[in-house]
């Protein structure tokens, strides 16, 4: 086995062999549980995923030195970029206008100039705005990973129930668990549980320690007050970002934040 990954397989039911993986990336643990009938494709498909979610390390993580964004992050001249990457960077622009600029991958930028890079389509360029845009991908990678992921077991290896945890903040649950109506989840610590089918679930708020690190894009400054939040809905991606701009927004704006994102729900913890 790859190193840094974790596998396990139990197949004492017949009717539901399950698989276990387990690893180390974007600066957390993704677990996976599965049900898979043939322990070598299983273990097959945890090598594939951690893969998968490495390659989408390896282009979002901001703190690696060679990487495509840090050459973005540290340079003034247009920078040719990734399929992905540009990819990304169109969908995070489309959000931080369809949430009323709560979420933005810039928020850790000292200007509060608005859009904060500009995108080539025809060239696959990115350009920073200003020399004080920081671009980081926090509060949009770990959904994203996820959904990727999901989209590897339902479509490319034909795995109808699974359970996806990334960091203990978000999850999917694929199809249902193999002895019930759904996936039953609880955030990180134990508030409340949530019935997973098909769906997903974000929780943004302080540490465990109580320290803030989502920072509101219109004031540029850490929120350090209010409860977490928890969003639920057909996207991981779209519940992370709707759990970091909700709760960055003011509790008047938030109605305001939710309008455009049908068949998603949002609340406090």
């Amino acid at each position: 086995m790859p190193l840094n990954l974790k596998f396990v397989y139990s197949g004492k039911n017949p009717s539901a062999p399950v698989a276990y993986c387990g690893f180390r990336s974007m600066h957390t643990v993704m677990e996976l549980l599965f049900v898979h009938n043939d322990e070598l494709a299983a273990k097959n498909i945890s090598r594939r995923i951690k893969n998968r979610v490495d390659e989408l390390d390896l282009i979002f993580n901001r703190h690696l030195e060679n990487n495509e964004l840090a050459r973005l992050n540290g340079s003034m001249s247009p920078v040719k970029v990734s399929d992905e990457l540009f990819f990304a960077l169109e969908l995070c622009e489309q959000m931080r206008r369809s949430t009323k600029g709560y979420f933005d991958i810039a928020a850790l930028s000292s200007t509060k100039e608005k859009p904060s890079f500009s995108l080539f389509p025809p060239s696959h360029e990115v350009s920073r705005t200003s020399g004080q845009v920081l671009i980081d991908f926090g509060g949009f990678a770990k959904g994203y990973a996820i959904d990727r992921v999901r989209t590897m077991l339902s479509e490319d290896f034909g795995v109808e129930k699974a359970l996806i945890n990334f960091g203990s903040s978000s999850s999917f649950g694929l199809g249902t668990h193999p002895l019930g109506d759904c996936w039953l989840v609880s955030d990180d610590r134990d508030r409340k549980r949530f019935r997973l089918k098909d769906s997903a679930l974000s929780v943004s708020g302080r540490s465990r320690s109580g320290a803030g690190h989502i920072v509101d894009p219109h004031t540029l400054k850490c929120v350090t007050e209010g409860r977490d939040i928890a969003v639920t809905g057909p996207s991981a991606l779209i519940c992370e970002v709707l759990s970091t701009a909700l709760y960055a927004a003011p509790e008047n704006e938030r109605k305001t934040v939710m309008e455009p994102f049908d068949n998603y729900q949002f609340q406090e913890l």
